[in-house]
């Protein structure tokens, strides 16, 4: 039974206000999942984006404004947003706190569509 070491994983700057690190991926021996851990500081936002799969996101610390088509909401830890397959979303911190959340999808190889 393949046990990963969270703390072991390196996280990867993705911009000045975004990082991540993969904390279940093929690498680990998955074939069909991807989590990954998200973390976006105060002032940061994600591109709009969509999946050919579904995406979960739980948000673990902090808050998020979560832009999911035509529908904006700001919701907080110990909540789940469910993006659905090619549904555009985006994700803004506009809060003074870091965001964290679990990014859930049921594949190996994520594909994303940026859309801007």
């Amino acid at each position: 039974m393949p046990i990963i070491d969270h703390s072991t994983q390196r996280r990867v700057v993705c911009n000045d206000f975004i990082s991540e690190r993969a904390l279940v991926t093929q690498e680990h021996g998955a074939t069909s999942l991807t989590i990954r851990e998200l973390l976006i500081e105060p002032g940061g936002s994600s591109r709009l984006c969509s999946h050919p799969t579904d995406v979960a996101i739980l948000v673990q610390e902090g808050s998020i404004q979560m832009v999911v088509g035509e529908e904006v909401q700001t919701v907080r830890s110990g909540y789940t947003l469910l993006a659905p397959l090619h549904v555009p979303y985006k994700l803004i911190n506009n809060t003074w706190v870091a965001a964290r959340m679990l990014v859930i999808s049921p594949t190996n190889d994520v594909q994303t569509d940026y859309l801007e």
